[in-house]
Parts: structure tokens; sequence; C-alpha cells
């Protein structure tokens, strides 16, 4: 059975190109995190920021905007969020996915269909699986 002691990553999670942080910014907004816990502090729930889908940009942190609904987070977004960290999925490696065409049928895209969870949550394993470092003892 392999451990941390005599594993290996075999590959790494795929960088996320620029574009996808520019199209995220054009169509949701790509708030820094200080500007997005200033919004909570303003509405008296500062403590909403420890669930805040969080990105990080060169030397900065964002919150996309496709985790706001009527200025407030939208519980599907981070219940797949919640999701993504259990299964080990970076945070930029999740904006990126929310915003991609799922491979299935649909071709939806996951920000689109935030009204079907369970193939959400069953496509987010997948991918979980499908890209994940592959582990080999040394």
């Amino acid at each position: 059975m392999p451990t941390a002691s005599n594993v290996k990553a075999e590959r790494f999670w795929p960088a996320v190109p620029e574009h996808i942080w520019d199209s995220i910014r054009e169509e949701f907004t790509l708030p820094t995190a200080a500007d997005l816990e200033t919004h909570f502090q303003s509405l008296g729930d500062p403590e909403a920021m420890r669930r805040a889908v969080r990105v990080f940009i060169g030397e900065g942190t964002f919150c996309p905007g496709f985790q706001l609904k009527d200025g407030l987070f939208h519980e599907p977004v981070l219940r797949l969020f919640d999701q993504a960290m259990s299964l080990k999925i970076p945070h930029n490696v999740f904006a990126a996915w929310m915003v991609s065409p799922l491979p299935a049928e649909t071709r939806s895209r996951p920000v689109d269909i935030l009204g079907s969870m369970t193939l959400l949550q069953s496509s987010l394993v997948a991918f979980g699986d499908r890209y994940r470092p592959a582990e080999k003892p040394n």
C-alpha cells in the first residue's frame, strides 16, 4: 500500500489557462477575496467568507462571482465546492471545471445546470478520478 513517504506524483493537476480567468471575470466578475469579505461584513455576516470558493492567480486571491446569487452565496455551488475539497480537487481546478462544458451528453457547463445536483456531483467525482495525479510507489 502506498504511503506518503514512498509515493511520488506521476502527473499534476492541469494548470488553469489565463483565458478561463478572463472569461470568469467577464461573465461573472472575479472580485478579490478582500472585496468579498468587505461585502459580507457590510451585510453583517463576516463568517460567510469561511465557505467562499477562492482562487489563486499570481499573487492575488480572488472569489469567482458564479458562487453568488443576489449578493449572497449560492448554496449549490458551495455544496459542489465542499465535495471538490473532499475529493482533493484544488480550488483553481474546481473553478475552471465549473465553467467548462461537461463531457457528458449534456455538454452544459456546471454553472448553467445547478439544478441538476445529482448529475453534477457524479460528474465532479468522474472529473476527479480522471485528472487526479496518479501515484505510484518509488
